[in-house]
């Protein structure tokens, strides 16, 4: 219970950062997508099922506050949610590059289903201009933050399960 309450407090943070701090920022040639990092990083490290929550859970807050069409985004980020927990059996302590991977294929994936869905269909074909103005920076910058934020969500994953860890006193349960 106090993970999920602490998840949904990391996803609160998370989209105030990123809406209001990080897209009011002039140097930045894109805005960081924090919440798709929080949901990489929670399927990376939790699982499948705690990515998809973590995901369904920051693509809702999108779509309720900027989304045109409900559940776009909820369902961008559960997908990508859950795509990063497949990965979770190979969760190595504090090693960065497959969670770094892991952002960049969401982001660039997330990018071109939102290319396809709200302008591609709508005859806007410049996918190369899209890609160059939109995507790749985007994709950089979110990269760039992860590494810093990967750690930061690492050491609370791991603070959290030193704590469940400790909350067990049973013998027969191990490391």
């Amino acid at each position: 219970m106090k993970r999920k309450l602490i998840i949904l407090l990391l996803i609160w943070v998370m989209f105030i950062f990123q809406s209001a701090v990080f897209s009011r920022l002039e140097f930045l040639a894109a805005t960081p997508n924090l919440l798709l990092i929080l949901t990489v990083s929670v399927g990376f490290m939790q699982g499948k099922t705690e990515g998809l929550m973590t995901g369904f859970v920051s693509g809702l807050l999108i779509d309720l506050f900027y989304g045109d069409l409900f559940g776009f985004y909820a369902l961008l980020y559960l997908l990508s949610g859950y795509f990063s927990g497949r990965f979770s059996q190979i969760y190595f302590d504090e090693d960065v590059k497959i969670p770094l991977i892991l952002v960049a294929l969401s982001d660039i994936g997330c990018g071109f289903v939102i290319y396809v869905f709200r302008f591609l269909l709508r005859g806007r074909l410049d996918l190369t201009g899209y890609i160059s103005a939109v995507i790749l920076p985007e994709m950089v910058s979110t990269v760039l933050f992860t590494i810093v934020l990967y750690r930061l969500f690492y050491r609370i994953n791991h603070s959290l399960l030193e704590k469940e860890k400790k909350g067990r006193h049973s013998l027969w349960i191990r490391d």
